[in-house]
């Protein structure tokens, strides 16, 4: 069946390393998908407003899905279409288990990272270039307490992301918040821990909005490097993991391309898409 929607990582998939820039040929991929009536949908671990510009300045792309697929957003819109989200209640629970370890703490709410202004100091630490760092900050909303935060937010939250949690702290926290029967911990970097609720996924995420759309699985391609894409590949007929993709990721897809650095996004879109 001809491919009607693709579904793109973002962050080792669509973007290059410095987690920023995507190389003209990637572009290009994607918006002669686009022009061919294809639906092009980010769908990445990040908040809405750290989405990259590639796909803010593309009037074509209209469906964005974030936070691990806590969130479905229309940005034509301008809405939230579908949510899963992490209750205020368990969302305390996590800060409870975390007080004794000071780590960066941030909270995916209503499209932003929220984070205590205590705990800033930690996003200067990140593996990151001063390029990103400074865009990290830019997203980032500082708040006194998490925990008055949550008060005002009863809805709950997107995602928790624990950022750059090392060895072997990220063994251990893992265990025990995958031991939270309301929780999922999935990974998009090799230091990250990121928390969601229990049933929020990319494919879940996925899944609802090609209903939605009236969209078959088997119309559906799906690329991605990382443990919090693994839903997504499984759902869609057509999966490919990237030539940087952790094994995890690779055993959960049907197909393989180069890597993020290699334009491996593009070399997918050409076969799968605009020569299938």
């Amino acid at each position: 069946m001809a491919i009607r929607l693709v579904a793109l990582d973002m962050d080792g998939t669509i973007l290059l390393d410095d987690h920023l820039t995507v190389t003209p040929a990637v572009r290009q991929a994607i918006c002669a998908a686009a022009k061919k009536g294809v639906q092009v949908v980010p769908a990445t671990g990040r908040v809405f407003s750290m989405l990259p510009d590639v796909f803010q300045r593309m009037e074509d792309v209209r469906y964005v899905i974030n936070s691990n697929g806590a969130s479905v957003r229309d940005m034509r819109e301008d809405k939230v279409i579908y949510h899963k989200c992490i209750s205020a209640e368990t969302a305390g629970k996590i800060l409870d288990m975390l007080e004794p370890y000071g780590l960066l703490i941030q909270f995916y709410c209503e499209g932003n990272i929220y984070t205590e202004k205590r705990l800033m100091k930690h996003v200067d630490e990140l593996p990151f270039s001063k390029e990103f760092i400074a865009e990290i900050r830019k997203t980032q909303q500082e708040v006194d307490s998490l925990r008055t935060f949550l008060q005002e937010h009863p809805e709950g939250i997107e995602k928790c992301n624990l950022a750059h949690v090392p060895s072997p702290l990220r063994e251990e926290l893992w265990k025990m918040f995958d031991a939270i029967p309301e929780l999922a911990v999935v990974s998009s970097a090799g230091s990250n821990l990121e928390l969601n609720q229990r049933d929020a996924s990319k494919g879940d995420a996925l899944r609802h909005l090609c209903e939605q759309l009236h969209i078959a699985s088997e119309e559906v391609m799906a690329v991605g490097d990382s443990g919090n894409d693994i839903e997504m590949l499984r759902f869609a007929g057509c999966s490919v993991a990237m030539g940087n993709s952790t094994p995890d990721a690779m055993e959960a897809a049907k197909y393989r391309t180069a890597s993020n650095q290699e334009d491996g996004v593009a070399l997918a879109i050409q076969k799968y898409i605009l020569e299938g």
